[in-house]
Order: structure tokens, then C-alpha cells, then sequence
């Protein structure tokens, strides 16, 4: 069942049909050709999968992201960054990657990064001499980090998927997150020098420096508020989530003023459609992941990469260089749903802990929103950027380099997303 399952699940894909459709069909498909398991096991696994109480916490975020998406959080970040790290050598670079940092505490949503950010900083970077496929190029792999920087929906989705912590994978993307974006500004640096990128003709004053953080403060708590309550035990991440909306509604109906009651409803609107998408996804993708699981898929590549006598280095880079490939194929959140219940005991078997692979999950994915044909970041960077978008490609393939290269150091050394689980877990 599991070879004509992924049989028909490519044929849709092949013809156009969209993901959580076609691996709605590519079950039944399935299920019909085996024979011996009824067809009603579907809409019961599919209802069993998206019946869970952690994964309220998926439209919560979402519409947490969108409340704050629609606020002038960006801008007050933007300035803030750019009070930061606008001096140093290929200034708004800089400010760029620092930016997505602060807001991937907030988004948690690597698309939204890049249009919330993207629409900011590419026209300003225009101005400064920087060509716009090099502005959309840092903006798009940046956006990597929005969804490593808790609060994170897909550490929210792999947690649901696989029974782990959503908290200690809040923790786990904490510093990769960092790592990331402090790679990408080293990038930034040397490049500038070859590129002949502009700084800020003048450091910020003490004074503006303090004036701009004074008013991104109260956006830049949110996070650090989310993830304190959570490791300190106060609430769940359900809960979290919860808190999380009200604050955004908070910030932007009492202390900016941002919001009219139409632009609520449309926000409410279109937090529902964003939900919608990965829950189906979830719950065909569940099915799929049941027949794969009582065919002992997951234990025959166990065994196979056992006689092939891999060690574990080969064996995940083996399982980074699949990912890379599916993730150019498919989005972030079918591939994370389906392959995370496959390779999860492969990654076991080869000594790495369930929390460390959901984050090389999710950092080696997100590359894959980057990458054509399929990437979701690299299309809507390109609108943004208004440039084609293998134009954009090239121009990010250095970054891309750079991301790759973090992603190796989160497969080989454990301590970059263990430690602060450890601590607090």
C-alpha cells in the first residue's frame, strides 16, 4: 500500500492537484487497492488528527502573527534595527536580518516575514544603492528565521505530529534561530565590501537609540512574555497562544490604534483560510502516515540503512540532502507532516534526539521556501521585489550557501538545540 500510496500521491502532484487533495485521493487509492482495511478507517483517522487540544495553538498563532502582521510593529522593529546595526558595513543588510529576527518573534510565519519586512525594507534599500534583487535576495533567506524564533507554527505542527514538547521545541529553535541570523549578517558584511553596499553615514545617538527601542519595546515583549510563561509552566502552549492573541489585539486596538472594525473581520477572514490549508493537509496527511506506519515503512529504511553499515554522520546527511530535494518539491507543511512519523526513527537510530530533528527539520524545509519550483518565500519576495524570480534565485544562492551551512552545524552538533531544552526540561 505504501508504494501505491506515494505512487498516486506523485501522479496528483504531476497534474496539478493540490497537496491535501491529492493526498486525500492517494489514500483512498491506497486503501481501495489493499483491500483488506475499509475505507471508513479514513474520515475516523482524519477527524482523530486534527481533535487535538495542542494543536489550537496552530490557528492562535496564526491569527497572533496576522493581528500583529496588520500593526505598526514592522516599521517600529525596522527602526529599531536600523538604530542597531545601521552603521556597520552594508547597513540596512543589516538591518534586514535583524528586523526578521525581532518579527520572527512575533510571526512565527516565514511568508509573513518576508511581506511584512519585504515591503519595508527592499524600496528602502533601493534608495540607499542596493539593486533590488540583492534586497530581496537577503530578505527572502532571512525569512528562514521567522520560523526558527519562537513562538514557531511549524515546531507548533511537528510537535503535534511526533508527541513532543511544543515548549522545549520553542527552546530548541531559540538559538539556531540566532545562529542564522547572525550568519546571514556575516554574509552581508563581506559581501558589502565586494558589492560596494552603503552604511548609515553616522552611528545613532545614545538618545536615538533609546527612543527607538522605547517604541518597539512593547512588541518586542511579546515574545520573550510567550516563551517565559510557557518554560516557566504558568500555561500551556494552547494557552500561550491565547495570551498571545489578546496582546496583539492589545497593541494594536488600545496602544497603536491601528485597527478599524472591517480590517478585524478581514484579518478574521483570512486567519481562517491560513488555518484551514495546514489542517486539511494535517489531516489527509495523517491517513497517509497511519498506512505508512502499520506497513513498517519507517523500520524497513531503519534496517536498510543498518545493512548498508552507514554510519550516523552519512546517514543524516543522507536524510539532509532527501529533505533539501523535498523541499524544493513541496511546502513546509506536508513535507514536515508526512516525512517527520517517517524519518523520525532513522534520525533515532543514528543517536539524535526527537527535539534536535525537528529543528533540522524545520531549518532544512525552510530552506526549501527559497528554492524553485516551489518556494513560497521566493514567489511573494519576487512580487515584492518586483524581479523574476530565478534573478532573485542567483542573487540568494549565496545566502542560501550560508543557511546550508547552519543547517550542518544544527545536524553535528547536538548542543545548538539541546541546550536550552535541557535546562528547563
Amino acid at each position: 500500500m505504501t508504494a501505491i500510496l506515494f505512487a498516486a500521491f506523485f501522479v496528483t502532484l504531476a497534474i496539478g492537484v493540490p497537496i491535501a487533495f491529492g493526498m486525500g485521493v492517494a489514500t483512498v487509492v491506497a486503501l481501495a487497492w489493499g483491500g483488506t482495511i475499509p475505507l471508513s478507517i479514513a474520515p475516523h483517522k482524519m477527524v482523530n488528527a486534527v481533535n487535538s487540544f495542542p494543536l489550537v495553538a496552530l490557528p492562535l498563532f496564526i491569527l497572533a502573527g496576522a493581528l500583529a502582521g496588520e500593526t505598526s510593529i514592522a516599521p517600529r522593529l525596522v527602526r529599531f534595527a536600523n538604530a542597531l546595526v545601521g552603521h556597520i558595513r552594508g547597513g540596512l543588510g543589516h538591518v534586514n536580518v535583524a528586523a526578521s529576527m525581532f518579527f520572527g518573534g512575533i510571526s512565527g510565519s516565514a511568508v509573513a516575514d518576508v511581506a511584512a519586512i519585504g515591503s519595508l525594507m527592499v524600496p528602502a534599500m533601493e534608495k540607499q544603492g542596493y539593486t533590488r534583487t540583492d534586497a530581496g535576495a537577503i530578505t527572502i533567506t532571512a525569512s528562514v528565521i521567522g520560523i526558527l524564533i519562537p513562538p514557531s507554527i511549524p515546531m507548533v505542527l511537528y510537535g503535534v505530529t511526533v508527541g513532543e514538547s511544543i515548549g522545549a521545541l520553542f527552546l530548541a529553535g531559540l538559538v539556531p534561530g540566532i545562529l542564522v541570523g547572525l550568519a546571514l549578517m556575516t554574509a552581508v558584511f563581506f559581501m558589502s565590501k565586494r558589492k560596494g553596499w552603503p552604511q548609515s553615514e553616522r552611528r545613532a545617538s545614545a538618545g536615538e537609540l533609546w527612543a527607538s527601542f522605547t517604541a518597539a519595546f512593547p512588541s518586542l515583549l511579546l515574545p520573550v512574555f510567550l516563551l517565559g510563561s510557557i518554560v516557566s509552566g504558568v500555561v500551556t502552549a494552547t494557552e500561550a497562544g491565547v495570551i498571545g492573541v489578546a496582546y496583539a489585539l492589545f497593541l494594536g486596538g488600545v496602544v497603536y490604534r491601528d485597527y478599524t472594525p472591517g480590517e478585524l473581520f478581514r484579518i478574521l477572514i483570512d486567519t481562517a483560510i491560513s488555518t484551514a490549508i495546514p489542517l486539511l493537509v494535517l489531516a489527509t496527511t495523517s491517513v497517509a502516515a497511519w498506512i505508512i506506519a502499520i506497513e513498517r515503512f519507517p523500520a524497513a529504511i531503519v534496517g536498510f540503512f543498518n545493512q548498508a553499515q552507514l554510519g550516523p554522520i552519512a546517514v543524516l546527511a543522507l536524510i539532509n540532502v532527501f529533505l533539501l530535494i523535498v523541499g524544493m518539491l513541496m511546502d513546509l507543511v506536508p513535507a514536515l507532516i508526512l516525512f517527520a512519523p517517517i524519518l523520525l526513527p532513522v534520525a533515532k537510530a543514528a543517536g539524535m534526539e526527537p527535539i534536535q530533528f525537528g529543528v533540522l527539520m524545520v531549518v532544512n524545509l525552510g530552506i526549501g521556501l527559497v528554492t524553485p519550483p516551489v518556494g513560497n518565500c521566493l514567489f511573494v519576495g519576487a512580487v515584492i521585489a518586483r524581479v523574476p524570480v530565478m534573478q532573485l534565485v542567483r542573487a540568494a544562492l549565496p545566502f542560501i550557501a550560508v543557511n546550508i551551512a547552519v543547517l550542518g552545524l544544527v545536524t553535528y552538533v547536538p548542543a545548538i538545540s539541546l541546550w536550552l531544552p535541557k535546562l528547563f526540561y
